[in-house]
Protein backbone atom coordinates (compact mmCIF):
# COMPACT_ATOMS: atom_id res chain seq x y z
CA UNK A 1 0.00 0.00 0.00
CA UNK A 2 1.13 3.50 -0.56
CA UNK A 3 2.14 5.95 2.25
CA UNK A 4 1.09 8.93 0.04
CA UNK A 5 -1.56 10.63 -1.73
CA UNK A 6 -2.10 13.80 -4.30
CA UNK A 7 -2.49 15.87 -0.96
CA UNK A 8 -1.03 14.28 1.73
CA UNK A 9 2.77 12.95 2.38
CA UNK A 10 2.58 10.17 5.14
CA UNK A 11 6.26 10.60 7.50
CA UNK A 12 6.42 6.76 8.54
CA UNK A 13 7.76 5.88 11.79
CA UNK A 14 6.62 2.79 14.29
CA UNK A 15 8.32 4.60 17.19
CA UNK A 16 8.94 8.37 18.45
CA UNK A 17 12.86 7.57 17.24
CA UNK A 18 12.06 6.27 13.66
CA UNK A 19 9.23 9.04 13.51
CA UNK A 20 11.72 11.68 14.46
CA UNK A 21 14.30 10.34 11.89
CA UNK A 22 11.35 10.49 9.18
CA UNK A 23 10.59 14.05 9.85
CA UNK A 24 14.66 15.16 9.78
CA UNK A 25 15.31 12.79 6.51
CA UNK A 26 12.32 14.51 4.75
CA UNK A 27 13.78 17.93 5.67
CA UNK A 28 17.53 18.39 5.41
CA UNK A 29 18.76 15.78 2.23
CA UNK A 30 22.77 15.88 3.56
CA UNK A 31 23.56 15.49 -0.12
CA UNK A 32 26.52 17.66 -0.63
CA UNK A 33 29.77 16.86 1.25
CA UNK A 34 30.20 18.11 4.48
CA UNK A 35 32.77 20.55 3.80
CA UNK A 36 31.08 21.40 0.90
CA UNK A 37 32.21 25.07 0.26
CA UNK A 38 29.44 27.49 1.69
CA UNK A 39 27.90 24.03 3.37
CA UNK A 40 27.89 26.13 6.65
CA UNK A 41 25.50 28.24 5.37
CA UNK A 42 23.33 25.82 3.14
CA UNK A 43 20.33 25.95 5.13
CA UNK A 44 18.32 23.85 2.94
CA UNK A 45 20.88 20.87 3.12
CA UNK A 46 22.13 19.84 6.74
CA UNK A 47 20.94 21.50 9.82
CA UNK A 48 23.23 23.68 12.26
CA UNK A 49 22.51 21.58 14.84
CA UNK A 50 20.36 18.47 17.00
CA UNK A 51 18.96 18.59 19.71
CA UNK A 52 18.58 15.28 22.21
CA UNK A 53 15.65 14.79 24.52
CA UNK A 54 13.92 11.17 26.06
CA UNK A 55 10.80 10.27 24.60
CA UNK A 56 9.53 9.93 28.28
CA UNK A 57 8.65 13.14 28.95
CA UNK A 58 6.64 15.49 26.72
CA UNK A 59 7.31 18.67 29.58
CA UNK A 60 11.06 18.57 28.92
CA UNK A 61 10.06 17.87 24.96
CA UNK A 62 8.11 21.07 24.59
CA UNK A 63 10.46 22.52 25.98
CA UNK A 64 13.19 22.04 24.16
CA UNK A 65 11.82 23.06 20.83
CA UNK A 66 12.50 27.14 20.58
CA UNK A 67 16.14 25.79 20.33
CA UNK A 68 15.07 24.71 16.91
CA UNK A 69 14.73 27.82 15.41
CA UNK A 70 17.43 30.16 13.90
CA UNK A 71 20.02 31.10 14.36
CA UNK A 72 20.48 27.20 15.84
CA UNK A 73 18.96 25.36 13.42
CA UNK A 74 18.65 22.31 15.28
CA UNK A 75 16.00 19.33 14.84
CA UNK A 76 14.42 16.99 17.74
CA UNK A 77 15.74 13.36 17.87
CA UNK A 78 14.91 10.81 20.77
CA UNK A 79 17.47 8.99 23.01
CA UNK A 80 16.86 7.20 25.92
CA UNK A 81 18.43 7.41 29.36
CA UNK A 82 20.75 4.24 28.64
CA UNK A 83 21.76 5.79 24.93
CA UNK A 84 21.20 6.53 21.91
CA UNK A 85 19.30 4.21 19.53
CA UNK A 86 21.22 2.73 16.51
CA UNK A 87 18.36 4.47 14.00
CA UNK A 88 18.59 8.09 15.90
CA UNK A 89 22.87 7.49 15.87
CA UNK A 90 22.85 6.70 12.52
CA UNK A 91 20.70 9.94 11.52
CA UNK A 92 22.98 11.77 14.06
CA UNK A 93 25.99 10.83 11.68
CA UNK A 94 23.89 11.09 8.19
CA UNK A 95 22.99 14.61 9.32
CA UNK A 96 26.46 15.90 9.88
CA UNK A 97 25.25 19.19 11.79
CA UNK A 98 27.67 21.69 10.52
CA UNK A 99 27.83 23.41 14.12
CA UNK A 100 25.85 26.47 15.88
CA UNK A 101 28.17 28.94 15.10
CA UNK A 102 26.03 31.23 17.64
CA UNK A 103 26.73 28.85 20.18
CA UNK A 104 30.05 27.86 20.07
CA UNK A 105 30.18 25.65 17.46
CA UNK A 106 28.18 23.17 19.35
CA UNK A 107 26.51 20.20 17.29
CA UNK A 108 24.55 18.78 19.67
CA UNK A 109 22.45 20.13 22.89
CA UNK A 110 21.29 17.25 24.97
CA UNK A 111 18.25 18.10 27.66
CA UNK A 112 16.52 17.27 30.59
CA UNK A 113 17.12 13.42 31.08
CA UNK A 114 19.07 13.14 27.71
CA UNK A 115 22.05 14.48 29.25
CA UNK A 116 23.22 10.79 30.93
CA UNK A 117 26.72 10.01 31.10
CA UNK A 118 25.41 7.03 28.40
CA UNK A 119 24.51 9.32 25.57
CA UNK A 120 26.92 12.01 26.26
CA UNK A 121 29.64 9.40 26.39
CA UNK A 122 28.77 8.10 22.79
CA UNK A 123 28.79 11.62 21.76
CA UNK A 124 32.31 11.87 22.43
CA UNK A 125 33.27 8.72 21.03
CA UNK A 126 31.61 9.98 17.87
CA UNK A 127 33.55 13.02 18.28
CA UNK A 128 31.17 15.42 18.24
CA UNK A 129 30.95 18.67 20.92
CA UNK A 130 28.07 18.98 22.91
CA UNK A 131 26.03 20.70 25.38
CA UNK A 132 23.82 20.34 28.11
CA UNK A 133 20.69 22.01 29.50
CA UNK A 134 19.37 20.44 32.75
CA UNK A 135 17.39 21.39 35.76
CA UNK A 136 15.87 19.95 38.47
CA UNK A 137 11.92 20.84 37.65
CA UNK A 138 10.33 22.21 34.26
CA UNK A 139 10.30 25.87 34.95
CA UNK A 140 13.64 25.88 35.61
CA UNK A 141 14.66 24.67 33.03
CA UNK A 142 11.88 26.50 30.69
CA UNK A 143 13.98 29.58 31.97
CA UNK A 144 17.62 28.07 31.22
CA UNK A 145 16.59 27.48 27.49
CA UNK A 146 15.25 30.43 27.16
CA UNK A 147 18.47 32.33 28.01
CA UNK A 148 20.44 30.15 26.33
CA UNK A 149 18.61 30.71 23.17
CA UNK A 150 18.18 34.40 23.68
CA UNK A 151 22.20 34.68 24.00
CA UNK A 152 22.07 32.54 20.62
CA UNK A 153 19.07 34.54 19.25
CA UNK A 154 19.96 38.16 20.83
CA UNK A 155 23.10 38.36 22.03
CA UNK A 156 23.11 42.16 22.58
CA UNK A 157 19.92 41.81 24.88
CA UNK A 158 19.82 37.87 25.55
CA UNK A 159 15.97 37.93 25.14
CA UNK A 160 14.52 36.12 21.99
CA UNK A 161 13.15 38.89 20.13
CA UNK A 162 11.37 38.97 16.77
CA UNK A 163 13.41 41.06 14.29
CA UNK A 164 16.45 41.48 16.23
CA UNK A 165 18.43 42.88 13.11
CA UNK A 166 16.53 44.70 10.62
CA UNK A 167 17.55 42.38 7.80
CA UNK A 168 15.46 39.70 9.91
CA UNK A 169 12.64 42.09 9.59
CA UNK A 170 9.69 42.33 12.87
CA UNK A 171 9.46 45.08 15.11
CA UNK A 172 11.33 43.74 17.91
CA UNK A 173 8.63 41.90 20.28
CA UNK A 174 9.40 39.89 22.29
CA UNK A 175 6.34 36.75 22.32
CA UNK A 176 5.86 34.53 24.78
CA UNK A 177 3.68 31.02 24.94
CA UNK A 178 2.51 29.80 28.39
CA UNK A 179 1.44 26.49 29.08
CA UNK A 180 0.04 24.96 31.85
CA UNK A 181 1.79 21.27 33.16
CA UNK A 182 -1.70 20.27 34.01
CA UNK A 183 -2.95 20.80 30.38
CA UNK A 184 -0.02 20.20 28.12
CA UNK A 185 -1.80 18.96 25.19
CA UNK A 186 -3.55 22.13 24.73
CA UNK A 187 -0.02 23.84 24.27
CA UNK A 188 1.50 20.91 21.40
CA UNK A 189 0.42 23.56 18.43
CA UNK A 190 2.78 26.18 20.30
CA UNK A 191 5.68 23.94 19.39
CA UNK A 192 5.43 24.42 15.80
CA UNK A 193 4.90 27.92 16.14
CA UNK A 194 8.28 28.37 18.27
CA UNK A 195 10.27 26.17 15.98
CA UNK A 196 8.90 29.08 12.97
CA UNK A 197 9.73 32.23 15.24
CA UNK A 198 11.37 33.36 18.29
CA UNK A 199 9.38 32.82 20.96
CA UNK A 200 9.60 32.05 24.96
CA UNK A 201 8.18 28.84 26.09
CA UNK A 202 7.02 28.57 30.03
CA UNK A 203 4.92 26.73 32.34
CA UNK A 204 2.43 27.31 35.10
CA UNK A 205 0.73 25.01 37.47
CA UNK A 206 -2.84 25.21 39.40
CA UNK A 207 -1.16 26.93 41.58
CA UNK A 208 -0.19 29.98 40.45
CA UNK A 209 3.13 30.97 38.30
CA UNK A 210 6.11 29.43 39.76
CA UNK A 211 9.42 31.91 40.03
CA UNK A 212 11.39 30.31 37.37
CA UNK A 213 8.75 31.67 34.85
CA UNK A 214 8.23 34.86 36.23
CA UNK A 215 12.34 35.10 36.24
CA UNK A 216 11.71 34.93 32.69
CA UNK A 217 9.41 37.20 32.11
CA UNK A 218 10.73 40.05 33.91
CA UNK A 219 13.78 39.34 31.54
CA UNK A 220 11.17 40.87 29.10
CA UNK A 221 11.08 44.30 31.07
CA UNK A 222 6.92 44.67 31.28
CA UNK A 223 6.81 44.18 27.16
CA UNK A 224 5.89 40.83 26.60
CA UNK A 225 3.22 39.57 24.30
CA UNK A 226 2.35 36.79 26.74
CA UNK A 227 -0.16 33.80 24.86
CA UNK A 228 -1.88 31.54 27.30
CA UNK A 229 -3.06 27.79 25.74
CA UNK A 230 -6.24 26.75 26.75
CA UNK A 231 -9.17 28.28 28.23
CA UNK A 232 -9.89 29.45 32.12
CA UNK A 233 -10.25 25.49 32.71
CA UNK A 234 -6.83 25.17 31.82
CA UNK A 235 -5.14 28.08 33.19
CA UNK A 236 -7.25 30.20 35.67
CA UNK A 237 -8.19 34.11 35.43
CA UNK A 238 -6.12 34.38 38.92
CA UNK A 239 -3.08 33.36 36.79
CA UNK A 240 -3.95 35.32 34.09
CA UNK A 241 -3.85 38.51 36.08
CA UNK A 242 -0.60 37.49 37.49
CA UNK A 243 0.78 37.23 34.07
CA UNK A 244 -0.21 40.35 33.23
CA UNK A 245 2.04 42.10 35.69
CA UNK A 246 4.55 40.99 33.19
CA UNK A 247 3.05 42.38 29.70
CA UNK A 248 -0.07 42.07 27.80
CA UNK A 249 -1.94 38.91 28.33
CA UNK A 250 -4.25 36.95 25.40
CA UNK A 251 -5.77 33.58 25.98
CA UNK A 252 -5.68 30.65 22.80
CA UNK A 253 -8.92 28.42 22.70
CA UNK A 254 -11.96 28.58 20.81
CA UNK A 255 -13.81 31.00 22.00
CA UNK A 256 -15.22 33.60 19.50
CA UNK A 257 -17.38 35.90 21.34
CA UNK A 258 -18.87 36.97 18.20
CA UNK A 259 -20.39 33.55 17.65
CA UNK A 260 -20.94 32.48 20.73
CA UNK A 261 -23.14 33.77 23.59
CA UNK A 262 -20.63 32.28 26.17
CA UNK A 263 -17.51 30.51 26.05
CA UNK A 264 -17.99 27.44 24.52
CA UNK A 265 -16.34 23.93 26.03
CA UNK A 266 -12.15 23.86 25.08
CA UNK A 267 -10.80 20.85 23.51
CA UNK A 268 -7.00 20.41 22.21
CA UNK A 269 -8.63 19.43 18.80
CA UNK A 270 -10.59 22.88 18.44
CA UNK A 271 -7.68 25.13 20.39
CA UNK A 272 -5.40 23.99 17.33
CA UNK A 273 -7.42 25.00 14.30
CA UNK A 274 -8.19 28.18 16.45
CA UNK A 275 -4.51 28.82 16.50
CA UNK A 276 -4.07 28.18 12.74
CA UNK A 277 -6.59 30.67 11.70
CA UNK A 278 -5.56 33.01 14.62
CA UNK A 279 -3.74 36.27 13.43
CA UNK A 280 -2.38 38.84 16.39
CA UNK A 281 -0.71 41.87 14.90
CA UNK A 282 0.59 42.74 17.94
CA UNK A 283 2.31 39.78 18.49
CA UNK A 284 2.68 38.81 15.00
CA UNK A 285 1.78 35.57 16.37
CA UNK A 286 -0.77 33.31 14.54
CA UNK A 287 -0.55 31.16 11.63
CA UNK A 288 -3.40 33.24 9.67
CA UNK A 289 -4.35 30.31 7.46
CA UNK A 290 -8.24 31.20 5.94
CA UNK A 291 -7.29 30.25 2.84
CA UNK A 292 -6.14 27.77 0.40
CA UNK A 293 -2.12 27.34 -0.44
CA UNK A 294 -0.32 26.16 2.83
CA UNK A 295 0.54 22.96 4.31
CA UNK A 296 -0.53 21.52 7.43
CA UNK A 297 0.57 18.77 10.25
CA UNK A 298 -2.06 16.14 11.66
CA UNK A 299 -0.99 14.42 14.53
CA UNK A 300 -2.83 11.94 17.11
CA UNK A 301 -3.43 13.46 19.84
CA UNK A 302 -1.40 11.06 21.97
CA UNK A 303 1.33 10.44 19.92
CA UNK A 304 3.11 13.72 21.81
CA UNK A 305 6.29 12.73 20.23
CA UNK A 306 5.26 13.09 16.77
CA UNK A 307 3.82 16.45 17.67
CA UNK A 308 7.20 17.81 18.83
CA UNK A 309 9.50 15.66 16.73
CA UNK A 310 7.72 16.91 13.32
CA UNK A 311 7.99 20.74 14.92
CA UNK A 312 10.51 21.31 12.00
CA UNK A 313 7.58 21.57 9.26
CA UNK A 314 6.91 24.34 10.54
CA UNK A 315 10.64 25.59 10.49
CA UNK A 316 11.23 24.84 7.16
CA UNK A 317 9.26 23.90 3.68
CA UNK A 318 6.00 23.89 3.93
CA UNK A 319 6.03 26.06 7.32
CA UNK A 320 2.92 23.80 8.37
CA UNK A 321 1.21 24.46 11.40
CA UNK A 322 -0.18 21.38 13.87
CA UNK A 323 -3.59 20.19 13.75
CA UNK A 324 -4.97 16.96 15.91
CA UNK A 325 -6.79 14.11 15.07
CA UNK A 326 -8.09 12.02 18.38
CA UNK A 327 -7.91 8.47 17.25
CA UNK A 328 -6.45 6.31 14.55
CA UNK A 329 -9.14 6.34 12.89
CA UNK A 330 -11.35 9.36 14.09
CA UNK A 331 -11.19 12.37 11.74
CA UNK A 332 -12.73 14.71 13.94
CA UNK A 333 -15.80 16.86 12.60
CA UNK A 334 -14.23 20.14 13.34
CA UNK A 335 -10.92 19.39 11.57
CA UNK A 336 -12.55 18.07 8.63
CA UNK A 337 -14.87 20.86 8.29
CA UNK A 338 -11.39 23.37 8.66
CA UNK A 339 -9.61 21.54 6.11
CA UNK A 340 -12.59 21.73 3.66
CA UNK A 341 -12.71 25.85 4.59
CA UNK A 342 -9.20 26.01 3.39
CA UNK A 343 -9.51 23.55 0.23
CA UNK A 344 -8.35 24.92 -2.90
CA UNK A 345 -10.64 25.88 -5.48
CA UNK A 346 -10.45 26.75 -9.46
CA UNK A 347 -12.62 28.49 -12.32
CA UNK A 348 -10.44 28.44 -15.06
CA UNK A 349 -8.07 25.63 -14.51
CA UNK A 350 -6.64 23.59 -11.93
CA UNK A 351 -3.01 23.71 -12.95
CA UNK A 352 -2.40 27.30 -11.81
CA UNK A 353 -3.33 26.14 -7.49
CA UNK A 354 -2.62 27.24 -4.84
CA UNK A 355 -2.62 23.62 -3.66
CA UNK A 356 -2.71 22.58 0.23
CA UNK A 357 -0.34 19.92 1.29
CA UNK A 358 -0.85 18.11 4.61
CA UNK A 359 1.71 15.89 6.72
CA UNK A 360 0.30 12.79 7.91
CA UNK A 361 3.04 11.93 10.99
CA UNK A 362 3.48 7.87 12.14
CA UNK A 363 1.94 4.76 11.27
CA UNK A 364 -1.36 3.36 10.81
CA UNK A 365 -2.02 2.69 14.12
CA UNK A 366 -1.88 6.49 14.54
CA UNK A 367 -3.25 7.71 11.85
CA UNK A 368 -4.86 4.88 9.84
CA UNK A 369 -4.84 4.97 6.10
CA UNK A 370 -8.98 5.81 6.44
CA UNK A 371 -8.26 8.94 8.12
CA UNK A 372 -5.72 10.18 5.85
CA UNK A 373 -7.88 9.20 2.84
CA UNK A 374 -10.70 11.17 4.70
CA UNK A 375 -8.03 14.06 4.91
CA UNK A 376 -7.22 13.90 0.81
CA UNK A 377 -10.28 13.79 -0.16
CA UNK A 378 -11.54 16.99 1.66
CA UNK A 379 -8.35 19.19 0.97
CA UNK A 380 -8.24 18.21 -3.09
CA UNK A 381 -8.67 21.02 -5.52
CA UNK A 382 -12.04 21.32 -6.95
CA UNK A 383 -14.51 23.67 -9.12
CA UNK A 384 -15.24 26.95 -7.81
CA UNK A 385 -18.30 27.06 -9.54
CA UNK A 386 -20.89 24.47 -11.67
CA UNK A 387 -19.53 22.97 -14.54
CA UNK A 388 -22.48 24.34 -16.78
CA UNK A 389 -22.58 27.95 -16.09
Amino acid sequence: MTLNTKTTTRLWGTDPYSEAVAVTQHVWTASRPENAEGEQDQVPDRPWGILLVTADDPITAMTAVPLIHFPLDAPILYVTKNGIPKVTRDEIKRLGATGMAMAGDVKVIAIGAAANSAVLDELDRMHIKHDEITAADPYTLANKVDAYYGKAQNPDTGVPTMGAVASAGGNGVMDVMIASVDAWKYALPATHWVSHMPTGFFWVNKQGVPQPTIDALKRRNGKAHIYVWGGPEQISPEIVRQLSQYGDVTRIDNYNPIVFNGPPKNDEVTTAIQFAKMWDPAGMVGWNITAAGHGFTVVNINDWQGAVASAPLSHMGFHAPLLLTTGNEDVPEALLNYLKSVSPKFYSTPAVGPYNMTYVIGDFDKVSWEAQSKIDFVTGMSPGRPWNQ
